[in-house]
């Protein structure tokens, strides 16, 4: 508001000059300028009509200027208005989005989710808010080891669809369509329980899945590149044609796991992947 005050205030004083110059200065330094002291013929009372002519010619130009410069401030103001309107908007959907993963359904909880995805789509600058939002909403309802009895956990498992709770699984679906993942960041899901989880296809890389546990999981065909699995425990999960270029999977357990035989050797482990595993791969 101070700005605006200022900037307002400086105008004024900038057109008033400008008023002042084209009524009492340019009119007659123009005119002597064109015809001289000297000029044949051009009396006093002509000399006189020139200025004045000249002075409202200089008027007009400078309202026309000052109307121009009005419309241009105007639109200007406008589109900030517009702006302004449509960041509270984003910001509503979000908090909204917000609401609704916190709901104790789980047909809310994916609305929320996809909501997310098209607020990121949407609005890019949300892009890294919704990703870390997303990731932090799978450690909550995901975690490993369970918040809740192994078995409780293990009878409602029973019930997934591939292996995850349908919020889960389209959280994971989201963030590997990377909508909102920024180039060059990680999605931070370490220590989560992704059991028999199907996976397949999906763009991980540079997953952060430290400490989870994927025992069990379909990763055939996964883009795992820069993953990280330190600690975690892949235990009779099917990589099959995945690219683990630059993954890390020192001290994972890859007891029966299938397709990492596969993985070409990287410079930090001349024997296997990066890191190495502390237990011996599956074929």
């Amino acid at each position: 508001m101070k700005r605006r005050a200022v900037l307002t205030t400086l105008i004024g004083v900038v057109v008033g000059v400008l008023v002042v110059a084209c009524v009492f200065f340019l009119p007659a330094w123009i005119v002597r300028q064109d015809l001289g002291s000297g000029a044949p013929g051009f009396s006093a009372g002509d000399r006189l009509k020139a200025i004045n002519d000249v002075r409202v010619t200089l008027l007009q130009a400078l309202a026309a200027l000052v109307a121009l410069g009005s419309v241009a401030l105007g639109a200007v103001m406008t589109l900030r208005q517009i702006r302004v309107s449509r960041e509270g908007q984003f910001i509503d959907l979000f908090t909204k989005a917000i609401e609704q993963l916190a709901s104790d359904h789980v047909g809310t909880r994916m609305g929320g989710v996809y909501a997310m995805e098209q607020i990121a789509y949407a609005a890019p600058h949300y892009r890294g808010h919704a990703a870390a939002l997303l990731a932090s909403f799978v450690r909550l309802h995901a975690p490993w080891p369970p918040s809740r009895p192994m078995q409780e956990v293990d009878l409602e498992r029973k019930r997934y669809h591939g292996g995850l709770r349908d919020d889960i699984g389209a959280v994971m679906a989201v963030l590997s369509r990377r909508t909102m993942v920024l180039p060059g960041d990680s999605i931070e899901l370490e220590k989560i329980d992704l059991r028999a989880a199907d996976l397949a296809g999906h763009d991980l890389s540079r997953f952060c899945f430290a400490g989870s546990n994927l025992e069990g999981a379909i990763l055939t065909g996964c883009d795992l590149t820069e993953a990280t699995f330190a600690g975690a425990i892949l235990r009779n999960a099917d990589l099959t044609g995945s690219s683990l270029s630059g993954a890390d999977l020192s001290d994972a357990d890859l007891t029966g796991a299938v397709g990492i035989d596969s993985v070409k050797p990287t410079p930090a482990d001349s024997a296997g992947v990066a890191g190495g595993p502390s237990v011996g791969r599956g074929s």
